[in-house]
């Protein structure tokens, strides 16, 4: 996906075809990517980008998410496999909200765990969201998701075309940091690029330890570097083509039969086992 951005960001006044002819897959999530790489092109001097050779299996999942690039009518979700596509402003936190509440945490794909603890999962996700405003300095964020009960995960991606993590960090710190070691230091807990008194960091450490627990993964990109962590292990190398944004992937492991609730709801009556 970096590699299409980078073709595609120096095209002007041009029609571009992205080919799916040898595409036997395409995860619904990646939509949000491919949706922020469109809408950077679009701005560049208006490009066309067509769809083409697209499989009908392909076309189906496009028009599920209600892929809006896509054209065409949408089709019905019944079974709950796709989180809608969407395109928000970041001013629009407030919309961004109920569609996280309507579409993304009512996935019967998500782990059980107690109201509380639902909503502070969305509030970390909201943070991700913010970021987009407070760090990236863009105008819109791209969000979609798929469930995939055959392959036993949920994946939720969020995208923007801004400012790179590499460059807020390098900014900040006034050293030429890599683009992996940039989202190393970004997500440290205790870490931020924001000025004054307002809080900092990526906001990632709860969802983190939740996504930790739950053996599932968390993966960012951005500039020339890619960072992922799985069950407390991180790992992270440098991309062979920049991406002029951030991508946040959330990856929940839906065959995961335990509960959770944070610590503070447990009583000291309460046993555990």
């Amino acid at each position: 996906m970096a590699n299409i951005y980078r073709q595609v960001k120096p095209c002007q006044f041009e029609t571009i075809q992205l080919d799916f002819q040898n595409t036997t897959w395409f995860d619904a999530n990646m939509l949000a990517m491919l949706g922020a790489i469109m809408e950077s092109a679009w701005r560049n001097d208006f490009d066309i980008i067509n769809l083409v050779n697209l499989r009908p299996e392909q076309k189906k999942i496009f028009k599920k998410t209600r892929y809006s690039y896509f054209g065409g009518e949408s089709l019905p979700d019944h079974y709950q496999t796709t989180v809608e596509y969407r395109k928000s402003k970041v001013s629009e936190i407030g919309s961004f909200e109920k569609y996280l509440e309507k579409k993304l945490l009512v996935n019967p794909g998500l782990p059980n765990m107690s109201a509380l603890l639902r909503k502070k999962i969305k509030e970390s996700i909201l943070e991700i969201f913010n970021n987009a405003k407070m760090h990236g300095n863009c105008e819109f964020v791209f969000s979609c998701g798929q469930y995939y009960p055959r392959k036993g995960r949920l994946d939720f991606t969020i995208v923007d075309i801004g400012n790179t993590i590499r460059k807020k960090v390098r900014d900040y710190s006034g050293r030429k940091v890599s683009g992996r070691r940039s989202i190393e230091w970004a997500v440290s807990e205790d870490n931020t690029t924001r000025k004054g008194n307002i809080p900092g960091g990526l906001g990632f450490t709860l969802i983190r330890d939740f996504l930790c627990k739950n053996k599932g993964k968390i993966q960012i990109a951005s500039a020339d570097g890619y960072w992922y962590e799985k069950e407390y292990t991180s790992h992270s190398e440098d991309l062979s083509d920049f991406f002029g944004g951030t991508a946040v992937n959330l990856e929940f492991n839906v065959n995961d039969q335990c509960s959770y609730c944070l610590t503070s709801e447990i009583s000291d009556t309460d046993i555990s086992f």
